[in-house]
């Protein structure tokens, strides 16, 4: 358990550090391109996003579940990766023209040309970042990650200050990928590179066809924002909703990235131990809804004054959307870790078919609602209505393999339904007072220590209430001496402990 906690709280540094590069990054970019800019490159990311999911056909997550993995195993795992990042670099730019062509955009013709080029550079990163958390090396990965991260946007913002627009961010990205495969490359320590071979090529594509097929339905449907909004509404809205969808991804892809980096190949050696697995996934659940809903919740309450602070006035009309995706991140933390606690337990037939019930019903919804409605609000609503619906269906498919503690998981979202909403009080009577629906955004001197005020309250709430994070030794150690000066936390720890 030590070495999971070392590890999580590495993942967390390198999550939350990449997370400061990418954040400034962005400040930097939406003040040097304009929204139409970044519309183009949104599309055409979206437009490849199927080819993405493909690109690493569950070769990582094979290596990563498996019992015991050899030479051969890592060499047919490169041996394919290879041979399909091949074939869909070829894909890729023959349907270049046409994707150009369907979206009437020919800026499109060159970023999606340049994203092509990240097929042929994954699989030299996949694998050796895929054997890395296996061996849970994140420290490794933490300098591979923050080295790569810094080239990429440094790239990115010098050519955007250059005036080459949407195609910076295209280069960006290809100077990333090629860093993260030489870091990952030195981090080995036999600095070479698999055998080819293709003599476990059955176990491998057993394997990867089932996670390919869950993160081509998913890609699908996460993308379907852009695919449909851009062809329906057309590049600006596109944008808009990028920006809006960005903040609610903030916590759910970014900063969870590193919890599931952690949680599949600690659910699985916890699997291969025959430890329960159910109290620690119950206790992952708290966890993550802790930090989830209130986070989701102040960026609700503030919208307009963080896409002002990040992002810069033009960006103003994606605020009434930020409450919608926060939503429907607020639904999506419950069900953040249930993939990975599926295929760690080998299981990743049900990953599949929870999948592919739920993203096809996503795209279905926003498809609906932009033909019919017309509007952005309208997609928005239809992404935070399809999160909802996952939730009833995704626990089910979890109960599958772990028996349900219902009263358990009920007790602890209770609890930290009563923590977010200590923390959000005081940015709710803030509100109340400036006006939910206001046009101009409050100074940075008035909400952000009110929004502090309300994470000290649910810092205290969670003390009181004793939330299972607050008994942790590392909590204990670093907030004790400060939260025991105050009566009410003295009080309850004494009458606790």
């Amino acid at each position: 358990m030590t070495s999971v906690r070392r590890a999580l709280a590495l993942s967390l540094v390198e999550r939350y550090l990449t997370l400061a590069i990418g954040l400034g990054s962005n400040m930097v970019l939406a003040r040097l391109l304009t929204p139409d800019q970044i519309g183009v490159y949104s599309v055409s990311l979206a437009v490849i996003g199927l080819a993405q999911a493909l690109r690493d056909f569950g070769v990582g997550s094979y290596l990563i579940q498996e019992k015991v993995v050899d030479d051969e195993q890592i060499g047919s795992a490169f041996s394919i990766s290879l041979l399909i990042g091949a074939l869909l670099f070829v894909v890729a730019l023959v349907a270049t023209p046409w994707a150009a062509s369907y979206y009437g955009e020919p800026r499109m013709q060159t970023t999606l040309m340049l994203g092509a080029g990240n097929f042929l550079l994954m699989p030299f990163c996949t694998i050796s970042l895929s054997l890395l958390r296996r061996e849970m090396q994140f420290k490794r990965l933490l300098h591979i990650t923050l080295v790569a991260a810094a080239l990429g946007s440094a790239t990115s913002i010098g050519l955007a200050a250059l005036g080459m627009g949407e195609t910076s961010l295209a280069l960006g990205s290809l100077v990333t990928n090629a860093a993260t495969g030489v870091g990952a490359w030195l981090a080995q320590p036999s600095h070479r590179l698999p055998r080819l071979t293709l003599s476990r090529w059955r176990q491998v594509l057993s394997f990867g066809g089932r996670s390919s097929l869950v993160g081509c339905v998913t890609s699908i449907s996460m993308d379907a924002n852009d695919l449909i909004v851009g062809k329906v509404l057309g590049f600006h809205a596109v944008a808009l909703l990028s920006r809006a969808q960005g903040l609610m991804y903030l916590f759910n892809r970014d900063l969870m990235s590193a919890v599931r980096n952690v949680a599949l190949p600690a659910f699985a050696q916890a699997h291969r131990d025959g430890v329960d697995l159910e109290q620690g996934y119950l206790r992952s659940v708290s966890i993550v809804t802790l930090f989830g809903w209130p986070f989701h919740g102040l960026i609700s309450c503030y919208a307009i004054e963080v896409i002002d602070l990040l992002f810069g006035r033009q960006w103003h009309a994606a605020a009434p959307l930020v409450p919608i995706f926060c939503a429907a991140g607020a639904f999506a933390a419950v069900n953040a870790l249930t993939p990975n606690l599926l295929v760690a337990v080998g299981r990743i037939d049900l990953a599949t078919r929870a999948d592919l019930l739920m993203q096809p019903l996503r795209v279905l919804m926003i498809l609906i609602a932009a033909i019919w409605f017309r509007t952005v609000q309208a997609c928005a609503v239809a992404f935070m209505l399809s999160a909802l619906v996952s939730l009833p269906v995704f626990w089910w498919f979890k109960n599958q393999v772990l028996e349900d503690d219902r009263p358990k998981l009920l007790e602890m979202l209770l609890l930290n339904i009563l923590i977010t909403a200590a923390t959000l009080l005081p940015a709710l009577v803030q509100c109340l007072w400036a006006g939910f629906d206001r046009s101009h955004p409050l100074a940075l001197y008035a909400w952000l220590p009110t929004a502090a005020l309300g994470v000290a309250a649910g810092v205290l709430t969670a003390w009181y209430l004793r939330h299972p994070l607050a008994q942790e030794a590392l909590v204990q150690r670093s907030l004790g001496p400060w939260l025991h000066r105050i009566p009410v936390a003295r009080w309850r720890r004494s009458a606790t402990y």
